[in-house]
């Protein structure tokens, strides 16, 4: 479904990503690990289309896919609750609001009327998991989902990335190398 084919990316002349050739499975949890400022980020960032790379290419075998992103920073809308903030991606309908609840509920929220300032960063996180779940796609990226959270309460939210992205692909970047071999199909190394 999505290869990548001698990829380079720089930024102001420091070349961040070099020469990466990577082919991803169909389906299936797909884990990136390495340290900080390795490029991990910045692929997912290009394979989502938010960044160009400065050559190389990605293919995607199958010309319309949709991709849904969970970033490491959770850019939640300040103005909506966290349960408005996963229902904005579902249209904002009351049709939807269901099926938002029971999302954060899934991931242990249960209080779905408080508003960004008001949760903790292992909330947002959550929140940010949950709207990225929210709508069906063929690609799920996943930028440090778990960086906030206890080991428990990641292991939670992996059963339900996992039930919620059945049959698609989901790369996740994680740091916690333990975790990434625990819960992957496959786990990429970078330098």
């Amino acid at each position: 479904m999505l290869r990548i084919d001698n990829l380079c990316k720089s930024f102001d002349g420091k070349e961040v990503i070099k020469g990466l050739s990577i082919s991803f499975p169909q389906s299936g949890f797909v884990a990136i690990c390495g340290p900080s400022g390795c490029g991990k980020s910045t692929l997912l960032h290009i394979i989502a289309g938010i960044e160009k790379p400065s050559s190389g290419q990605i293919v995607f075998d199958d010309r319309s896919h949709s991709i849904s992103m969970s970033f490491q920073e959770p850019r939640l809308l300040p103005d909506r609750t966290a349960l408005q903030n996963v229902n904005f991606v579902l249209g904002d309908k009351k049709a939807t609001l269901s099926r938002a609840k029971e999302l954060l509920w899934a991931l242990d929220i249960r209080n779905v009327d408080l508003y960004p300032e008001e949760l903790s960063g292992g909330m947002k996180a959550r929140v940010s998991i949950a709207r990225a779940l929210a709508k069906k796609a063929d690609i799920y990226i996943f930028d440090e989902p778990f960086a906030n959270l206890d080991k428990e309460t990641a292991l939670t939210c992996v059963d339900v990335i996992k039930k919620e992205t059945a049959g698609a692909l989901t790369i996740a970047v994680l740091h916690d190398t333990e975790l990434a071999e625990k819960i992957s199909d496959k786990v990429i190394y970078f330098k």
